[in-house]
C-alpha cells in the first residue's frame, strides 16, 4: 500500500484527539500541540486548528473512508489468486506425499485425509523396524 493510500484511511481527526490518556496511566507520546517545536503555521495543519476550533467547525471524525468497489474487488482478486496459489502448492504436497507412500491395492488417488492417515501409520511401522533393528544390533554386540 502507497503512502498516499494509507493516508486515506489516516483518522481525519484534531491532533489533540490522536493520543489520550487510558484510565489514570498517561501516555509516554506526546501530541503535536504538546510538542516544543509544533507551529500553528505548519503547512501539515488546516486553518481550522489555528482559530480554535469551535463547534460551528468541528468536523465529524471518521476511522477511514470507505474504499471504492473497484479497489475493493481488486483486493478480492488479490485475494483469491493468493488462496489459489496456497491451495496449489498444498496438493503439490499431497501428490508428493503420496508418491512416497505405498500404494493400496485400489489404485485410486487418497484423499487429504487418507494420505495423512497412512503417512502417520507408514511412519509408525517404520519406527517400529529401527526400533526392532537397534535391539537386534544391540543383541550382536553383546553376544559378538
Amino acid at each position: 500500500m502507497s503512502w498516499e493510500q494509507y493516508q486515506m484511511y489516516m483518522p481525519q481527526c484534531h491532533p489533540s484527539l490522536m493520543y489520550q490518556s487510558v484510565g489514570s496511566i498517561q501516555s509516554t507520546m506526546t501530541t503535536p500541540l504538546q510538542s516544543p517545536t509544533f507551529s500553528l503555521d505548519s503547512p501539515h495543519y488546516p486553518d481550522s486548528f489555528s482559530n480554535g476550533g469551535g463547534k460551528d467547525e468541528k468536523k465529524k471524525c471518521r476511522r477511514y473512508k470507505t474504499p471504492s468497489p473497484q479497489l475493493l474487488r481488486m483486493r478480492r482478486s488479490a485475494a483469491n489468486e493468493r488462496e489459489r496459489k496456497r491451495m496449489n502448492t498444498l496438493n503439490v504436497a499431497y501428490d508428493e506425499l503420496r508418491e512416497v507412500l505405498p500404494e493400496i491395492d485400489s489404485g485410486k488417488k487418497l484423499s487429504k485425509f487418507e494420505t495423512l492417515q497412512m503417512a502417520q501409520k507408514y511412519i509408525e511401522c517404520l519406527a517400529q523396524i529401527l526400533k526392532q533393528d537397534s535391539k537386534s544390533d544391540n543383541l550382536k554386540n553383546k553376544s559378538g
